[in-house]
């Protein structure tokens, strides 16, 4: 087996760079399997049997995959108008299905999360001056909030760009941001909703004591969405970044960041191709670190899906690789 080095290693070799993090889903599932696998988010599900059957039928786990898969139908049967509907019916309902059951995986609040479990992912994040995500969970806005709130910032500073807006939420204003952002949801989160205008994060409601969590499920319950990008296809994904203030800042920042990437427990699915179009775009990346899990990831596999996903870095030779498992998050 090919030696590959460790996190820390990879780190004093970029000394010279600043260094920014991609975090993939494996960022969550390294928290909690049981709660941000998709195989365990399908059996926690509470979808009809007949579209779990749907699962069966494309013979995944993957939600995404199945949405892609149905996507793909409407394509097929474009001209047929009742189909097409009925599959975009199915669509959200799946969409719809997936963020709920995140939401009833999840931790109820950050303080169920034991302290030390957060100062191992703040030590972590720490090494990165831009922090990008495509998870849309609250691990990592928790952690932040654990940074700022009970250690004074010993982790140094970690913010969204958020302005205070009102007790309950705070709102996205790219024209008078007072600090500049360091942390990016490229996809959403479940804590950001937004209308035709704005983007608004919501907080603590601390006037009614009301928890993030039961806030979020209150607005499913009532047909409001969270703003989060469940398509199945990078097509769409970015269709959706694109009619969004927020998101289209936060896509922007990824193509225009340098020194040293690293991306972390993302699967290099072709589902986020617009992702790696961003960074295939910015030669002022010098190096791109990735993550391998040797334990559970085969490290030529993982070559052969760099290669494809960042073609321009593989010519370049700047791809490099690093052990996950030496990495101590949560």
């Amino acid at each position: 087996m090919e030696d590959i080095p460790e996190f820390e290693d990879a780190i004093s070799e970029t000394n010279d760079y600043s260094k920014n993090v991609l975090l993939g889903n494996g960022f969550s599932r390294e928290y909690d399997d049981a709660a941000f696998n998709y195989k365990h988010l399908l059996e926690d599900s509470k979808l009809p049997q007949k579209l779990k059957f749907l699962f069966e039928i494309f013979k995944t786990e993957d939600y995404e995959r199945v949405i892609k898969n149905l996507e793909t139908l409407e394509q097929i049967f474009n001209n047929k108008g009742n189909i097409v509907n009925e599959l975009r019916c199915i669509e959200e309902l799946i969409k719809r299905d997936l963020v709920f059951t995140i939401t009833n995986k999840h931790p109820n609040s950050q303080y169920e999360i034991a302290p030390e479990r957060k100062a191992a992912t703040l030590s972590f994040l720490s090494s990165f001056t831009n922090i990008f995500t495509v998870n849309y969970d609250l691990l990592l806005y928790w952690s932040i909030i654990f940074n700022i709130k009970d250690n004074d910032k010993l982790w140094g500073d970690m913010n969204d760009g958020f302005s205070w807006n009102s007790p309950k939420d705070c709102i996205w204003k790219p024209y008078s941001l007072k600090v500049i952002p360091n942390v990016f949801y490229l996809h959403g989160g479940l804590h950001l909703f937004h209308n035709e205008r704005d983007t608004f994060k919501i907080i603590y409601d601390n006037e009614n004591k009301i928890c993030l969590l039961d806030q979020i499920k209150a607005y499913i319950n009532n047909d409001i969405s969270p703003l989060v990008i469940t398509e199945g296809n990078s097509k769409d994904k970015k269709l959706w970044i694109d009619q969004n203030n927020y998101l289209q800042y936060c896509y922007k920042k990824l193509s225009e960041i340098s020194g040293v990437l690293f991306i972390h427990g993302h699967s290099l699915d072709e589902t986020d191709q617009h992702i790696f179009d961003a960074i295939n775009k910015n030669l002022k990346i010098k190096k791109i670190y990735i993550s391998v899990h040797q334990s559970t990831e085969n490290l030529d596999d993982k070559k052969k899906l760099a290669k494809e996903r960042l073609k321009m870095f593989y010519s370049l030779r700047r791809l490099r690789y690093y052990d996950a498992d030496s990495v101590h998050i949560w």
